[in-house]
């Protein structure tokens, strides 16, 4: 039985219970799942807080098309507001199944909302306010064969002064890079799918050979 100072194996036990049925991971021996979608992946936080024993919720999509070394969430985050407190095993475990089942939740509607590449461009062409989302919009965009918003949105990014920041300045250079593929859908597949490869290698994820035609098939989604 956890112990006042470990609420950890309560959050495992109740996250294997809703989690794993699902096909969900656990990274490591950390509070952070995650479902392999190919390529994007939804992510599964039970959050510790900073200022007492306890958890929050955070489950969003991660895009993995642009070069990455470490877990995080481009799309959507922070489900519940409140963290639910640790005083003991009793308090703490139906808060924690009730918190692990609203994640099992939050996955399935993900899996629904994002299950095409179509469905993920519309929604990120509908949210593109920041470099960043811009970016994700284009490519997503591009990948449905959408040429004219995916040149558009590049061109945004082209056109974003940089200030001398480096990391809008990373965003431009992969943007033009991008950019000039895509009137060689082939070439700008196997670049993205290229990306993609190294990026599931860097999380220590499984090689899917199979991710560029699972790709062109959502198109049909």
């Amino acid at each position: 039985m956890a112990t006042k100072s470990e609420p950890g194996p309560l959050i495992a036990t109740a996250a294997k219970s809703h989690l794993l049925p699902l096909g969900c991971r656990q990274v490591g021996r950390s509070r952070l799942w995650y479902s392999d979608q190919r390529f994007w992946v939804i992510v599964i936080e039970f959050q510790p807080s900073g200022w007492s024993k306890g958890s929050y919720l955070n489950v969003g999509a991660m895009w993995l098309w642009n070069t990455k070394n470490e877990w995080g969430f481009n799309d959507g985050y922070r489900i519940d507001t409140d963290c639910i407190p640790f005083e003991n095993a009793d308090q703490f475990k139906p808060l924690i199944d009730k918190m692990s089942a609203t994640a099992a939740l939050e996955v399935l509607c993900l899996r629904d909302k994002f299950r095409s590449i179509s469905q993920i461009a519309r929604h990120l062409v509908g949210h593109s306010d920041q470099v960043g989302t811009v970016f994700h919009a284009a490519l997503a965009s591009a990948l449905a064969l959408d040429v004219e918003t995916a040149t558009k949105l590049f061109d945004r990014i082209r056109q974003y002064p940089s200030y001398g920041r480096p990391a809008l300045e990373q965003w431009k250079a992969d943007s033009a890079k991008l950019a000039a593929l895509l009137d060689e859908p082939k070439l700008f597949y196997s670049k993205v799918f290229e990306t993609i490869t190294q990026v599931r290698q860097n999380l220590r994820l499984p090689p899917d050979p199979g991710c560029l035609d699972f790709m062109v098939a959502t198109n049909e989604g």
